[in-house]
């Protein structure tokens, strides 16, 4: 493939200062002519050093330092490149210090972002990043909790590099990054080719301050969490910039107890099964990281990150079933169960990174190797009583699942950035292979009329391989100062093979498909901009949603994967208005091929057997509205409101009626300084979700209000923060379905009511931030649940 552009020369040069043989930095070089609309520009560097591109004619050089006018040039481009060599300017005065006054709006526009300016918030004043997320335009914290307004899920990046964690790890991450060390915040609803087509997500940027050189900082933090039961955790960060070598690193251990409500509905035809089913975990988790980057010379940068979780579940239930005739309400049949389960998850994560600067203007090369394992052996027991009242009868149940999954991936990324004179370019590609062995060891009785004594094991195995290879090509063109375009489009080829020699089965699939991206931006005023974009996306199924091996509950309750999941993808459209403070957005989607779990109830057997299908069409229209408030001194505001419309087609073979209908969300977070100094915080959070649809399900309305206070101590170092979540114990989730003629309604509650009681102490150079790498695995490893 070849790229035909207009010729181009290269014209560069040194600017120094004559009597002191020293170069000079931030000159503003420009060159115009007759011919062109806007003179062309850049800015020397450290060096003194300027490069830009043009092509053939005659131009007039100037060089500005502050708007002083320091050399002008009549310049004759040929077909040659020019070097100027060093251009010696005299009775150079180089200021002190330059105060800028003026100030960026709260709240701007980019063609692909929004960007939501930090230090022009109240919020930025104290707190930590993930506080300043929480009245973050479009994004919402619940429970620390970090969601995007309409997407499924999200990736969160700092200085544009992505920190794949779990979200507990990356919370831990969020709560040590000071909010005053940021400058800004960059939701991107709709991301561009360069990114993983994969997923409806968003992208979260936050971008930090420079980092002081030659410092250091570090960060102790413990917290007392009290739900039903209690939880403690504590941690460390450690950054570190001296000369060319920066280091990030931080530890975090958790252990506590968790505790989970569920309880289960199922209206067969001869009476109403009810299933309680609460269980209590015990656990104890460990998290590591450390990033290191090392500045090779002033245009190549090179760096490594080492990802480490670890944690050891145990799990303790107790279902009960009760049968209740629906015309005498009295118990006719029960089942009475108790179970366990043991998980130890384990990752490790390298990730190897080069950075090249190809010359001054902005041209670069970036590289990305990496390599993951996680391991995650598991294993489930259940064992109980099933009665029958009349005439009574007694029977016995037993069973056990085991599991040993091993997921690798190895991956390699490289990505161009090459700005031209009349468009910026990027593009690049990425290879990727993953593969998940899974080996299922099982034994399950069914109902037998004695105990069961001997458990005699079976054997299944399952594995997956999948390999990716994508290329992108994305061009941005500004047309005056008012009107903006961006192109992208990435090619991702597929192969897929599914095998299990017990199952006797295999399955192989292969697919090439074309993502486009567009966007189109207008700024209508100072103030208001108006944005249009377009995004198509792929969803691929979880490794383990893929794995066709049963789980028995009980005799009657069983879970199971499906090797045959295709992809699921999804066309976006937006259309967005930033005018001051407010940021009002139209959306609609159409998903196709969606997956989803769906229970499939069998009124002949009772049997519910909740396994992953393809079976999904839905069509979303929506407006959201966001409004940040900030004009008092002491309340800062965020408030957000969400309606959609659904309308989503069902195909399974079972019976199923197509929905539609309205869903609806709003959110507001508050803070209030109670003194002066901005030191003593408290913050009021509530959300509201309304009745809806979610695929094959009816929600019912769940809500949460917390409370929050905050203070700094010591300069700011210290932080004490207590806080109430869920107060009323009014977010649980409830929902119901009706498949196959089978009505079946469900309450899940998941502990989130919590008082939590937290210190963090930082010392050091607080304000010093070594760089975090991007890695070029990130979504298979989000695959895996960590």
């Amino acid at each position: 493939m070849f790229l035909s552009i207009d010729a181009q020369t290269s014209i560069k040069g040194k600017i120094v200062d004559k009597a002191t043989q020293q170069p000079i930095e931030f000159v503003d070089i420009i060159l115009s002519n007759s011919s062109l609309e806007y003179p062309k520009g850049t800015i020397t560097d450290v060096d003194g050093n300027f490069e830009m591109l043009l092509k053939k004619g005659f131009y007039v050089l100037k060089g500005l330092y502050v708007g002083k006018e320091l050399i002008s040039k009549d310049i004759e481009i040929i077909d040659k490149d020019i070097d100027l060599g060093v251009i010696l300017v005299e009775n150079f005065q180089q200021l002190d210090e330059v105060i800028i006054t003026s100030k960026k709006k709260l709240i701007e526009r980019k063609i692909d972002r929004l960007v939501f300016n930090v230090e022009n918030s109240s919020n930025a004043s104290q707190g930590d990043a993930l506080e300043v997320l929480r009245v973050t335009p479009g994004v919402r914290v619940q429970n620390d909790q970090i969601t995007m307004i309409g997407k499924s899920n999200l990736q969160v990046m700092i200085n544009d590099k992505i920190v794949q964690l779990s979200q507990e790890e990356l919370t831990n991450v969020l709560k040590s990054i000071a909010s005053e060390d940021i400058k800004n915040i960059e939701v991107i609803t709709t991301p561009p080719a360069k990114y993983e087509a994969s997923g409806n997500s968003g992208l979260i940027n936050i971008i930090l301050k420079q980092a002081i050189k030659d410092s250091w900082n570090m960060q102790l933090r413990s917290s007392y969490l009290q739900r039903a039961y209690a939880t403690g955790s504590g941690g460390a960060s450690f950054n570190f910039n001296k000369d060319k070598l920066s280091i990030a690193t931080s530890v975090n251990y958790r252990d506590g107890v968790y505790y989970q409500e569920q309880d289960d509905y199922a209206y067969f035809p001869d009476g109403l099964w009810y299933t309680s089913s609460p269980f209590k975990g015990k656990f104890k988790g460990m998290n590591a990281r450390i990033d290191l980057n090392y500045k090779v010379s002033s245009k190549w940068e090179m760096g490594a990150q080492y990802l480490h979780n670890n944690s050891n579940s145990y799990y303790t239930d107790a279902p009960y079933t009760p049968v209740f005739d629906y015309n005498t309400n009295e118990i006719i049949r029960s089942l009475q169960s108790e179970g366990t389960a043991k998980f130890n998850p384990e990752l490790h994560s390298l990730n190897y990174n080069n950075e090249v600067k190809l010359d001054t203007l902005g041209r670069k090369l970036i590289l990305n190797l990496d390599y993951f394992t996680f391991k995650n052996p598991d294993k489930r027991t259940y064992n109980g009583t099933s009665t029958i009242q009349n005439p009574f009868s007694e029977q016995f149940y037993k069973g056990v699942n085991a599991n040993m999954q091993d997921v690798t991936n190895m991956s390699a990324k490289l990505d161009m950035e090459y700005p031209l004179n009349w468009v910026h370019l990027s593009f690049g590609g990425k290879i990727s292979n993953s593969k998940s062995i899974n080996d299922v060891s099982f034994f399950n009785s069914g109902l037998v009329d004695n105990p069961i004594i001997n458990m005699p094991i079976s054997q299944n195995d399952f594995e997956y391989t999948e390999d990716v290879q994508a290329l992108y090509l994305s061009l941005n063109k500004k047309f005056g100062e008012k009107w903006s375009i961006q192109l992208g489009l990435r090619l991702e080829a597929t192969q897929t093979n599914s095998a299990s020699n017990n199952l006797n089965f295999s399955a192989k699939n292969a697919y090439t498909k074309l993502f486009p991206t567009f966007y189109v931006s207008y700024n209508a005023t100072e103030h208001s901009n108006f944005s249009f974009n377009y995004s198509k996306r792929i969803q691929r199924p979880s490794f383990f949603e893929l794995n066709p091996n049963i789980y028995f509950a009980n005799p009657f309750q069983t879970i199971e994967g499906n090797a045959f999941l295709q992809p699921a993808f999804i066309d976006n459209f937006e259309l967005t208005n930033t005018y001051k403070n407010f940021v009002t957005k139209l959306y609609y989607s159409y998903e196709d091929n969606l997956f989803s779990q769906v229970p499939l109830a069998d009124s002949d057997t009772n049997i519910i057997r909740f396994t992953n299908e393809n079976f999904i069409n839905t069509q979303r229209f929506g407006i959201s509205e966001n409004y940040s408030f900030n004009k008092i001194e002491w309340w800062s505001n965020n408030n957000s409101i969400d309606i959609n419309y659904s309308k989503s087609e069902f195909y399974l073979e079972e019976e199923q009626d197509d929905q539609e209908g309205l869903n609806a969300t709003i959110s507001t977070y508050n803070d209030f300084n109670l003194n002066a100094d901005k030191t003593f915080i408290l913050g009021i959070n509530y959300w509201y979700n309304f009745p809806g649809l979610n695929g094959v399900y009816k929600t019912k309305s769940a809500s949460s209000l917390s409370l929050a206070l905050q203070y700094f101590l010591l300069n700011n170092n210290l932080n004490i923060s207590i806080r109430g979540n869920d107060l009323f114990k009014s977010s649980a989730e409830r929902n119901e379905s009706r498949v196959n003629g089978v009505l079946q309604t469900a309450r899940y509650y998941y502990d989130s009511r919590s008082f939590q009681l937290s210190i963090s102490y930082k010392f050091g150079n607080k304000n010093i931030s070594a760089k975090r790498h991007n890695t070029g695995n990130n979504n298979e490893r989000s695959r895996t649940g960590n």
